[in-house]
């Protein structure tokens, strides 16, 4: 029951930090509503009665409520790392033509 309100407490911190983040600079309101939901939902499952969350567990196969949510976290956090991964090679090969392309302006310039 002290793990509810603990968590109720750190969530309701990163949902002010967003919020925040949407009033400080407009330009990222998609992503931070995207966040704001997706913490509303976990605010809401954490006070969800034990017996929802195993009936939870019970549809998806597994014996408890728990463990859907461990497993659905898992999967999400898998989701964004490949996100990232992939907006990561995309800056290293922007980053690769700028360079390139900076060398060839500094010899052009020697000549």
């Amino acid at each position: 029951m002290v793990i509810q309100y603990i968590a109720s407490g750190i969530i309701s911190v990163v949902l002010a930090q967003f919020i925040w983040r949407i009033f400080k600079d407009k330009t990222i309101v998609f992503k931070s509503a995207f966040w704001i939901f997706f913490w509303i939902v976990a605010l809401i499952f954490i006070w969800l009665p034990g017996g929802m969350l195993n009936y939870l567990g019970t549809f998806f196969g597994v014996g408890r409520g728990v463990d859907v949510l461990i497993y659905l976290s898992i999967i999400v956090l898998f989701y964004i790392i490949s996100g990232l991964n992939r907006k990561i090679e995309q800056l290293e090969t922007e980053i690769t033509k700028l360079v390139r392309e900076i060398a060839k302006n500094k010899v052009q310039n020697k000549k």
